[in-house]
């Protein structure tokens, strides 16, 4: 998923977001996600960001004075879960074909890469965007979630499900005990989106699907748990008595995701957790998740979130 913005994976013509969050925005939160915040001529936008090892998810409410366009911006396919709070908006495609999206509801949408827009009328918008994660794509037999046009699997929310979700919005807890709660949060809405939508999984036995599984699998606990040692291709293609290209192919081919990727997002996940929790020197957190400099981590940090990591800090 990308990240090579400010904005997360929206982008609008005429705004130009960032961490300035106005008094009015200041609810838990904000304070437990990578939040960014824009107003202009057209309305007000606010864009949170937070994810774990098995969503990402990004969270946006605007009040918009006239209509608005925001572009979707995906460099990779995705399977998407998207709940509309507020509002009504219209999806739009490469293909110029559109699926209007009223309030209360869900869609699970398969998104190819590239350029989607999102119609906003008038008024107020609030909608939450949530990503599989690669390890957890991997099990969800992907023909059942079409493209957006071929009937998309969609629904009302009900209400228990409205009251579970704008239960991101508590104020009481905060830190571990509020992400682990609403890592629980997110993960049961989504399964039980999916139960509703009659998506179907894979087998357990993913030996079917790929040759290479088992020692594929080692490769991602192995790097889940040395993440701040040496893990290039080649070096864990000779950890794992196999050949880079065979290890590079059917990593991606079973996970969706490429391994480089998946070692740069739990480094600099972990290096983001470092540096909101604690007061540990950048130079120290970049050799903690596995860069030999503070420079080459910076550099590469700032890509990926659109922010150098003392701004991060400063949230």
């Amino acid at each position: 998923m990308p990240m090579k913005t400010s904005a997360g994976i929206l982008q609008g013509a005429n705004y130009d977001f960032t961490m300035q969050i106005p008094r009015s925005y200041q609810q838990s939160l904000i304070h437990e996600a990578i939040a960014n915040y824009n107003s202009n001529s057209g309305g007000d936008i606010l864009t949170q960001y937070f994810s774990d090892q098995y969503l990402q998810a990004w969270l946006y409410e605007s009040n918009q004075q006239e209509s608005q366009e925001l572009s979707i911006q995906l460099a990779s396919s995705a399977i998407v879960a998207l709940f509309n709070f507020d509002g009504n908006t219209v999806l739009h495609t490469r293909r110029q074909e559109q699926l209007e999206i009223g309030q209360d509801s869900y869609y699970l949408l398969s998104l190819q890469p590239n350029i989607h827009t999102l119609e906003l009328p008038a008024g107020r918008h609030r909608f939450l965007f949530l990503f599989l994660s690669p390890a957890i794509q991997s099990l969800v037999n992907e023909e059942s979630i079409p493209a957006p046009f071929c009937q998309p699997p969609s629904g009302r929310l009900t209400i228990s499900s409205r009251d579970q979700l704008m239960g991101l919005y508590q104020r009481e807890l905060d830190g571990y005990i509020w992400r682990v709660k609403r890592q629980v949060l997110l993960l049961d809405i989504f399964f039980r989106t999916l139960s509703e939508a009659g998506v179907q999984y894979r087998r357990e036995d993913m030996a079917v699907y790929h040759r290479d599984y088992q020692t594929l699998n080692m490769v991602k606990t192995y790097i889940a748990e040395n993440i701040d040692k040496k893990l290039s291709i080649q070096h864990l293609a000779k950890r794992f008595g196999i050949q880079p290209t065979q290890l590079r192919r059917g990593y991606y081919k079973l996970f969706h995701q490429h391994l480089c990727d998946y070692v740069r997002d739990l480094r600099l996940d972990k290096a983001r957790k470092l540096l909101t929790n604690t007061g540990i020197p950048v130079q120290e957190i970049a050799w903690e998740v596995g860069y030999e400099s503070a420079a080459g981590f910076s550099r590469v940090f700032a890509h990926y979130y659109q922010h150098p990591p003392m701004d991060i800090r400063r949230i």
